[in-house]
């Protein structure tokens, strides 16, 4: 079975936390080890509870790795998707608040079963006692502080992640864009249609909430097709991929207008009860150089810059002109391979100018079914 791409990133997510939170618990393993000793008046290296430093060191890894691997499941799969439209506050205190039952359990649970169960047991009172050692120690009570700060961290890292999309966030680490250089990319801009009689029509503030609810719709087909959303600009998404990205099983960047298509299909009967219409659009692909790099200073912005983004856009212009939905280059057509768009209808339209440019560009019409 085929794993979607989307669900890829999400496992790709999830395994990042796991291995931060193991490495966490690795650190605060050796750190619980050091202590201060006032008669030598120099730090020592002691083990807690006179363990052995190898069965100590597993003992705190099984918390994080479980911590990390399930409740990082939890978080990317369920919770992240459940709580995508909810406000930034409701997103956090919805997630701290299982967090803190989460670890407040995994952390009882471990602490029971590898320092406290025998003593426990052995008590006059069992039930005071557990409360004692597992709830009110100080240990305790800083252990479940110190993973709460962990796990606020894991949810701002998780916000930056889909600020930037992964690509880019790790390119930044390796700083790859603190010089410009040129990259291929394949971009789609994609465009609602009859915006403004649209905004006319339902208002500024409901035709702001139908452009979130269409941009939400229009991420899983993106993520689905390898595209990286690069921005919003009003009523207009524009999608970059990587070159193998822009080809794979499709090609993926002729494929994603379609999927799009598909899922407005599916969401129809929710616009038409909230709206009154279903959201059509239109788009154009194109491939070719582009400079990348980051710009600003206050604000920093990953930026791409090219003649191929002005005659994407403008070959957009052109879909109302020639009654297309989508219009691909000849460009693109040529990257991809005619063998490979088989399951496409492509209609030439043509060398033509396009308004600014001085060169004509070739361009087809494209047709698919849902």
């Amino acid at each position: 079975m085929q794993i979607q791409p989307k669900t890829q990133a999400q496992l790709f997510q999830v395994l990042v936390i796991t291995i931060f939170w193991v490495l966490c618990g690795a650190f605060f393993a050796i750190y619980k080890c050091v202590t201060y000793d006032f008669t030598l008046q120099e730090f020592i290296f002691i083990v807690p509870k006179h363990l052995p430093l190898g069965e100590f060191l597993i003992i705190n890894l099984i918390g994080p790795s479980i911590g990390g691997l399930t409740g990082g499941s939890i978080l990317v799969l369920v919770l992240n998707e459940i709580l995508q439209k909810k406000s930034y506050w409701y997103f956090l205190l919805v997630n701290i608040l299982f967090f803190f039952v989460f670890i407040f359990t995994l952390n009882t649970l471990v602490s029971y079963f590898f320092y406290y169960k025998n003593e426990i047991a052995e008590s006059g009172n069992s039930i005071r006692t557990a409360i004692q050692l597992l709830v009110l120690d100080p240990y305790a009570i800083r252990n479940i502080i110190t993973w709460l700060i962990i796990a606020f961290l894991t949810l701002q890292g998780l916000k930056i992640y889909e600020k930037y999309g992964p690509g880019t966030l790790f390119s930044m680490f390796l700083g790859k864009f603190h010089r410009p250089r040129e990259v291929e990319r394949a971009f789609m801009f994609l465009d609602l249609s009859n915006s403004t009689s649209l905004a006319e029509r339902l208002g500024h503030v409901q035709f702001f909430a139908l452009l979130r609810d269409f941009y939400f719709d229009v991420t899983d087909p993106v993520l689905n097709s390898r595209g990286e959303i690069y921005q919003y600009v009003g009523d207009e998404v524009v999608v970059a991929w990587h070159p193998k990205k822009a080809v794979s099983e499709g090609p993926d960047c002729v494929a994603c207008f379609f999927r799009i298509e598909g899922a407005m299909h599916k969401r129809k009967r929710y616009y038409q009860q909230k709206y009154g219409i279903v959201p059509a659009f239109k788009a154009a692909v194109h491939y070719g150089t582009v400079v990348v790099g980051e710009i600003g200073v206050i604000k920093r912005e990953i930026v791409y810059s090219g003649d191929i983004l002005n005659t994407t856009s403008r070959m957009m212009e052109q879909c109302k002109h020639h009654d297309q939905k989508l219009i691909v280059s000849r460009k693109l057509i040529d990257f991809i391979s005619e063998e490979k768009l088989d399951s496409y209808q492509l209609e030439s339209l043509g060398k033509m100018p396009l308004r600014g440019k001085s060169q004509e560009v070739e361009m087809y019409g494209v047709k698919g079914n849902l």
